[in-house]
């Protein structure tokens, strides 16, 4: 299978995602406030831990470069996990871990 054809089948996955979420009437809007909680959260974590935070806002520019960038990661992943024999249908999780993917949650 050509990439074209991955990226279109995964298209039209993420319009039927968009579709169900609609659906359910989920709302992935966050309120200004949350935002800002969690934007402040994640700060004073880093700086605890001795990590950069950036100073400044995600511009268009850099978001769109990001996104670019992620977009070829994942292309790249898929590619390989329907190499090593991952159906379509399967978890994404295992791939690149070769285990499920563990997180660590901050919740607050």
């Amino acid at each position: 299978m050509g990439l074209n054809k991955l990226y279109e089948r995964m298209k039209d996955s993420n319009e039927l995602e968009r579709q169900f979420l609609e659906s359910l009437q989920f709302n992935i809007n966050v309120p200004s406030s949350i935002y800002a909680k969690r934007y402040f959260d994640l700060r004073t974590l880093a700086e605890a831990s001795d990590l950069s935070f950036p100073g400044e806002p995600l511009s268009k520019d850099r978001a769109q470069k990001l996104e670019a960038m992620s977009r070829v990661c994942e292309d790249k992943v898929t590619e390989q996990a329907l190499r090593n024999g991952f159906k379509k249908w399967s978890s994404m999780d295992n791939v690149s871990t070769g285990g499920p993917r563990q997180s660590v949650a901050i919740l607050s």
